[in-house]
């Protein structure tokens, strides 16, 4: 809220929509869990957060992959995201966190980001990538989902192990504490404005440009 006025591209709007439902579903997650207990809501709660974090992330970062097939595939890769997620809910016998989701929802992502950086490093850029927003944006969910690939994987078998569970919460916060300092420097970060380029702008430099002028004026001419 505080840097609301430096928002002026859509993927930082989308930013902002993903950061502020997402407080949203933590205060519903607090009530669930500690005001009105409920074990159901809780993890409904949670499931709703997933598909939102996958549709406005791949909506994010089609605004800066080049590729256009690799777009097509992010935009509808929503639907059969949508569908595992309905019927991992559906056949779960007990409320609980949705693993496999989750499981997909990283390796999906992981793989994003790097292809991300592949393509801009193979892009000539006048700026450093990292003066950019989508630059720390995709670093800080690199980090999110590499770091909690495993323990989501290790989830399923392992819940009910009380020292999994212990290294499970410290991993967890560590790396969404690293994850939100990292969205914290996205956010806050001015990018650089495009310089205004003219007619003749990089095609010849402007003292050579009046000196021709000057030769072909004929009151110049003796």
């Amino acid at each position: 809220m505080i840097f609301l006025s430096r928002i002026s591209r859509k993927d930082k709007w989308l930013f902002f929509y993903y950061a502020s439902l997402t407080t949203t579903l933590v205060i519903l997650l607090y009530l669930f869990r500690y005001v009105y207990p409920s074990k159901a809501s809780y993890f409904l709660v949670v499931r709703t957060h997933n598909l939102i974090e996958y549709s406005l992330l791949t909506y994010i970062f089609t605004f800066s992959i080049s590729n256009r097939i690799i777009r097509k595939i992010i935009a509808f890769s929503i639907i059969p995201f949508f569908l595992i997620c309905l019927i991992d809910y559906f056949t779960s016998t007990t409320p609980e966190l949705a693993y496999v989701p989750l499981i997909i929802e990283s390796l999906f992502f992981i793989t994003l980001i790097i292809y991300f950086f592949f393509e801009k490093i193979k892009q000539d850029a006048s700026e450093p990538l990292f003066n950019n927003f989508i630059f720390w944006f995709a670093v800080a969910f690199l980090i999110n989902f590499a770091g909690n690939f495993l323990l989501f994987v290790y989830s399923k078998t392992s819940h009910d192990d009380k020292d999994f569970l212990s290294n499970y919460n410290t991993i967890y916060s560590i790396v969404t504490i690293v994850k939100n300092i990292l969205l914290c420097i996205a956010a806050i970060i001015k990018e650089p404005l495009k310089p205004k380029t003219g007619l003749y702008d990089g095609l010849i430099p402007d003292t050579d440009f009046k000196n021709m002028l000057n030769t072909r004026n004929p009151n110049n001419i003796k």
